[in-house]
């Protein structure tokens, strides 16, 4: 089963963050590395062999390997709407806020 990945115009802005954070520690290899860490994240989700589990009522997280952040989304029919990367060591109340926010 694959997905459809639909992304919410905020998440390129969470994107942008982190990679431009790692990148300012090292210059050339950090904003690379979290990049990656997201597409693989994708990957799953895409995939859709496994459903990650349901935080904040109708969304679901995976966690960037090795990374602080975690990339929310929500199930519609056989598609993943992403909405955000999101730091994740924010208050859990801030996190739902913000997905709230953007549904």
């Amino acid at each position: 089963m694959s997905r459809e990945l639909v992304y919410l115009p905020a998440v390129s802005r969470d994107f942008i963050e982190g990679f431009n954070y790692y990148e300012t520690f090292s210059p050339g290899r950090g904003g690379i590395r979290f990049e990656t860490a997201f597409k693989q994240a994708l990957e799953q989700i895409e995939a859709g062999v496994v459903t990650h589990m349901k935080v904040f009522e109708h969304f679901h997280r995976v966690l960037l390997p090795r990374y602080p952040y975690i990339v929310y989304y929500r199930l519609v029919q056989n598609r993943a709407i992403i909405a955000g990367v999101l730091y994740a060591r924010f208050d859990p109340v801030r996190i739902a806020r913000i997905l709230k926010a953007r549904m």
